[in-house]
């Protein structure tokens, strides 16, 4: 039996996960609107193609995958290649940025992926921050950004731990001298919880960024994936069934 090729569904599929990197099959399914038979079907053309290679979870969790090489090179996205197996501690991340990537495609919002900012150096600065008596230093850039129809750059930060306070601070004062100089018009954070979420409003507002005023968005991750989900009612209502959360 002939394999059957990739089409121009599953090439758009694949420029998606070229930009995202690292993605949960329900991310990637709802971000191009398929059902999870489809979405299946799209990873088994490409992965028989040499486009993707998939990364099963631990314990029935679920599957990643990601786009190979030679994925990257089809897809004509000037983005980083996932160049091995992502490690497991990195999933969760890898996870939480491929939904809220997903959450800014399925609102028609034009996304700039995470590997595609890891090429864009204009986004790459080191923070210097004091903790525990010392200054600490680590380079820095955005999770992903989302482009408006008039040009300006919301850059998004996907947070699943809480920064000490002087990190935070100093990832803030960063994003602060970023809308200054106009490189971007505003700031979205991706909180893990209510705690964190809390904490990134109460140092963004000593920073300068407002929630009131529209400088600063912050949402909770399970709202982005539930809104991400009821953006595609055709699908929600019969697969990808989530409940609070988001299928893997």
């Amino acid at each position: 039996m002939t394999a059957v090729r990739p089409g121009p569904s599953t090439n758009a599929g694949l420029q998606w996960l070229v930009k995202v990197g690292t993605a949960p099959l329900g991310a990637w399914g709802i971000a191009m609107c398929w059902g999870e038979r489809a979405v299946y079907s799209h990873a088994r053309r490409l992965r028989e193609a040499g486009l993707l290679e998939m990364c099963p979870k631990t314990r029935g969790e679920g599957t990643l995958v990601y786009a190979t090489r030679a994925g990257v090179r089809l897809a004509d996205v000037t983005a980083a290649v996932v160049d091995r197996k992502p490690a497991a501690v990195t999933w969760p991340h890898c996870e939480a940025c491929a939904w809220t990537a997903a959450w800014l495609t399925t609102r028609g919002r034009e996304m700039v992926g995470p590997r595609e900012m890891l090429v864009q150096p204009q986004w790459r600065e080191e923070l210097h921050w004091h903790e525990h008596g010392e200054t600490r230093r680590r380079a820095h850039r955005p999770d992903l950004a989302c482009r408006l129809p008039d040009g300006a750059v919301l850059p998004i930060e996907v947070e699943l731990t809480d920064k000490s306070p002087t990190r935070l601070k100093a990832v803030l004062a960063l994003h602060a001298e970023w809308v200054v100089s106009g490189q971007s018009a505003a700031l979205i954070y991706v909180c893990a919880s209510e705690p964190i979420r809390e904490h990134v409003i109460a140092e963004g507002e000593q920073t300068g960024f407002s929630v009131t005023r529209g400088t600063l968005r912050v949402e909770l991750l399970e709202t982005i994936q539930r809104e991400a989900v009821e953006a595609r009612p055709q699908l929600a209502a019969t697969e990808w069934h989530i409940a609070g959360t988001a299928v893997a």
